[in-house]
């Protein structure tokens, strides 16, 4: 070896000692990560030890300091970092720990676990808030900690607008009516064409509606382009959480500097209009400057917060992202499954059936009735269970202890000042869980749907999946608008289908070109919540014609 170094030049020796030393530091690493890996995994293997035994999460090796797992888990293919963890790694753990950005964050996905972490008091979601706050809002210290003295109100108001049955009736049946007038007013031209693309036609007429519904009617007259800004908002917000350089997304950085000032020049335009007063939210249920009563609510708390219009602006934008980002492609994925060729034969005559039971004489939808159908609620629930990748995340402010089976045999402790992810992604796709009545990785209509053995009736149940299942969250924090989601979409749901019929001519792909295949999912990173295609379904569509009426399979 001697001889062979002595024979390099020494240029060569001084050139090269930099990149043999940085590979010597990856391989210490990866060797050191991979052992305590190793050493992690001994405890779960003994089951011999009376008691609770407390464990500590593996922590998957990795090579580059720092960066640790960062750019496997940041991979834009829904799914692919666990598909790739647990070819390896036991699933039966319940838990692990990855690096990320230089922060060691603990990955729970034992329902055990899940379970106790929601019912657990002392985790919060402050240090996460703040982190968006700052980094994809980029808010002021001063307004941070106005946003967040205040957040008492959030949810009074929450409990007031968005969770009180008969206020979420009242918006959803706005939402209904809105919608209709924006599904007539092109009817007739959309019946003409030849085929057009489900989700393009869809996403624009649903936000067009809910915004509307929600914030009154001048906004989208002001801005007409928002709808796009808004979804392409959507696809880079985790680009901003995660930190990635703005010099790699300045496309993505000029629209959101965009969006916020048009909502500021509303915002300002709207209370010009309306005298300098906001119409009190117990007044009308809606009124056409600042919309619903949950949205004027929030105008006045914004004031008494002392927030400024560029916080306004951002949180106005927040509560339209919470509102539509999920719900509108899990609307467009519930016409897909129900309208798709090779669906079961009699999925749309039962749809259309329950549809026309929540109908009434004048056209318009029961709420109550509507969501209350157990098929259509079956197929809600498998929507979102599918559709759905949501990260639930916790900061620990002390030490907790959860346990990762359900005979509390094992716990596992994780420390103070530590993250904690719940991917829903996990649960939602855990073949144990989910391959009764159909692959875990299918669509499934009637997963959630069974028959009363007495009366022989369907019914919609939800037995047996606690802590497998959190589309929306968990605990206190679990999302309000949860409630209006679910009749915003089923409202769509049935306005649509009992408005038109529709043909499937086919399927494109990402880059517009004809396939056979069903859409896949469009690159999104881990947490994004409702997943959107990765194309679309192509359909023909024409008035319903209702003098037929709905065929009966009962």
């Amino acid at each position: 070896m001697h001889l062979i170094l002595n024979s390099v030049p020494r240029p060569v020796l001084y050139t090269l000692a930099p990149f043999v030393a940085v590979a010597l530091l990856l391989a210490v690493v990866r060797l050191y990560t991979t052992l305590s890996y190793y050493q992690s995994l001994r405890q779960f293997g003994d089951n011999n030890t009376p008691g609770k035994r407390d464990v500590t999460p593996p922590q998957i090796p990795y090579t580059l300091p720092w960066l640790g797992n960062t750019l496997g888990f940041l991979t834009n293919r829904p799914g692919q970092f666990w598909r790739e963890l647990f070819v390896w790694y036991p699933r039966s753990t319940g838990v692990c720990t990855v690096l990320i950005g230089g922060q060691k964050t603990h990955i729970l996905f034992a329902p055990a676990a899940v379970q106790a972490l929601f019912k657990a008091r002392s985790p919060s979601r402050d240090v996460f808030e703040h982190e968006l706050f700052s980094t994809v809002f980029q808010l002021p210290d001063e307004q941070i900690r106005n946003a967040e003295a205040g957040k008492h109100h959030e949810h009074e108001m929450n409990a007031r607008y968005l969770t009180r049955p008969e206020r979420v009736n009242e918006l959803t049946e706005h939402f209904t009516r809105v919608l209709d007038q924006v599904l007539s007013q092109d009817a007739q031209d959309v019946t003409s064409l030849g085929e057009i693309g489900l989700y393009s036609w869809l996403r624009d007429r649903m936000f067009t509606a809910s915004t509307t519904a929600l914030m009154g009617e001048q906004l989208l007259q002001m801005y007409p382009e928002f709808c796009e800004d808004f979804f392409g908002f959507d696809g880079d917000f985790l680009k901003f959480f995660f930190k990635l350089p703005e010099f790699s997304m300045r496309e993505a950085v000029a629209r959101r500097a965009k969006i916020f000032e048009r909502f500021q020049v509303w915002g300002r335009e709207m209370l010009r209009l309306s005298g300098g007063h906001v119409v009190d939210p117990e007044g009308p249920a809606w009124e056409p400057f600042f919309g619903a009563r949950l949205n004027r609510a929030r105008q006045l708390d914004f004031r008494v917060r002392n927030l400024n219009d560029r916080t306004a602006a951002t949180l106005n934008v927040g509560m339209i992202f919470g509102l539509s980002s999920n719900v509108i492609p899990a609307t467009n994925w519930m016409l897909m499954e129900i309208l798709k060729p090779d669906a079961e034969p009699t999925l749309l005559p039962r749809v259309m059936e329950e549809l026309c039971q929540a109908e009434k004489p004048d056209g318009s939808i029961d709420i109550p009735t509507l969501v209350s159908q157990p098929l259509l609620q079956s197929i809600w629930t498998e929507t979102l269970r599918l559709y759905m990748d949501v990260l639930v995340t916790r900061n620990l402010s002390e030490d907790i202890s959860l346990p990762l089976d359900e005979d509390g045999k094992h716990h596992v402790l994780l420390r103070k000042g530590g993250n904690v992810f719940t991917p829903s992604y996990l649960g939602h796709h855990d073949p144990d869980s989910w391959s009764g009545k159909a692959s875990h990785n299918t669509f499934c209509a009637e997963r959630f749907y069974t028959l009363d053995p007495d009366t022989k009736k369907g019914v919609f149940s939800m037995t047996g999946f606690n802590g497998k299942f959190f589309p929306f969250g968990g605990g206190r924090t679990i999302c309000p608008g949860r409630v209006f989601a679910k009749q915003e979409g089923l409202g769509a749901l049935a306005m649509i289908l009992l408005k038109f019929e529709f043909e499937v001519k086919g399927y494109r792909d990402v880059d517009g070109k004809p396939t056979g295949a069903f859409p896949g999912f469009a690159k999104a990173y881990p947490g994004s919540g409702a997943l959107t295609p990765g194309g679309d379904m192509m359909v023909r569509m024409k008035l319903r014609d209702r003098k037929a009426g709905v065929r009966s399979i009962a």
